[in-house]
């Protein structure tokens, strides 16, 4: 798992969007992005498969499959 939160824009104080990556052992999962503005938010999803993702992705997005990708949780 590998979370960041992030400002997009100069208007809003704060950090209340995100980019959140969840992945099994085998680097397959999703990458969601949460956009929060004044107005809504948004939740966007894009799959990954065996580390990488065939759209692309926003730096936050790549920094949090990063972070997902080394943090690993055994149960």
């Amino acid at each position: 798992m590998g979370l960041i939160r992030f400002n997009p824009f100069n208007e809003l104080v704060g950090d209340h969007s995100f980019s959140l990556a969840i992945l099994d052992g085998a680097d397959n999962g999703y990458n969601s992005y949460g956009l929060h503005t004044r107005d809504r938010s948004r939740i966007y999803a894009k799959p990954v498969v065996n580390g990488k993702c065939e759209l692309e992705l926003s730096a936050e997005r790549k920094k949090a499959l990063l972070k997902a990708q080394k943090f690993r949780i055994y149960i």
